[in-house]
């Protein structure tokens, strides 16, 4: 009891947090995301909580590649897409209403359970249900394009705010928890799990690349990655890339949006509390 208490205190230190950014937190959750962030803090004591949200570049064992980074962010690559987004963002739909008049609940609150509809909610989903309520026709493609990009326009209006989504009901703690089944069980032939690499093998290096951090994996989602970008499609959601690392591990993908997906991205925000987000990010 004395460590956990302890563990708790150096971790509220640590985030510089108020009370608040706790204040919906199952009491098993909140132990298990003070023990998750203690972990990485011991792992790589000279990153800071909220360096984490730089993604991989907050590492210290890609130092060397960071200067690049940091001179790559000087014009992003993104910035003409953004501006388109920004516009489509404002944009009036046939009610005459704009994208922004559906979301009460900020970006720092998803995804967030519904005890109504007994389900995780994500931007997507509240996204497309905004379009069809206007009289526009939803947005079939949920992994990369417009999608992606007007996801951003919202989550940037919040940038340097604390992640801290709710876990408060019966509903949303079994959420987390199947969440964390898939965070943590092992699949495909390569018999790897998220955990596996983005805990046990932070930092490690893997045919030249660096594997990056749990802590902080989604606060920068949508990103702008390199790889996608030499296809034509440089943007993509968390659940493209969830896609993207069960192929790696030669596990059958599921589908944007699918019950696991969105269980999965839900444990990733909570495990993520008091990281601010920073959106977008490019990513190699």
């Amino acid at each position: 009891m004395r460590k956990t208490v302890l563990m708790l205190s150096a971790l509220a230190l640590l985030c510089g947090s108020s009370a608040m950014v706790w204040a919906a937190q199952n009491p098993k959750v909140k132990k298990e995301i003070a023990e998750y962030q203690a972990y990485f803090k011991k792992r790589f004591p000279t990153v800071s909580l909220s360096d984490y949200s730089d993604g991989v570049n907050a590492l210290p064992q890609y130092a060397e590649r960071r200067a690049n980074w940091e001179l790559l962010m000087e014009f992003p690559p993104y910035d003409t897409d953004m501006d388109k987004a920004r516009a489509l963002w404002q944009k009036p739909m046939k009610s005459g209403k704009t994208l922004a008049s559906c979301f009460d609940r900020p970006a720092t609150k998803y995804p967030y359970y519904n005890d109504k509809t007994k389900e995780i909610r994500t931007i997507e989903l509240d996204l497309n249900d905004c379009l069809k309520k206007n009289g526009e026709e939803p947005i079939k493609n949920l992994k990369h394009g417009k999608m992606a990009m007007l996801i951003a326009a919202f989550r940037e209006q919040y940038n340097g705010q604390p992640w801290n989504v709710d876990i408060d009901s019966p509903g949303a703690v079994a959420a987390y928890e199947a969440g964390k089944k898939f965070y943590w069980t092992k699949r495909g032939q390569l018999n790897f799990s998220c955990a596996n690499c983005h805990v046990h093998s932070a930092g490690n290096k893997l045919r030249g690349d660096v594997l990056s951090a749990g802590l902080g994996h989604t606060t920068g989602f949508p990103v702008y990655r390199t790889k996608w970008a030499l296809k034509g499609k440089p943007w993509g959601t968390v659940h493209r890339r969830y896609g993207g690392c069960n192929k790696q591990v030669r596990a059958k993908p599921f589908k944007p949006q699918s019950d696991q997906y969105r269980a999965l991205e839900f444990y990733e925000a909570a495990i993520n509390t008091g990281v601010p987000l920073k959106v977008p990010s490019q990513r190699q």
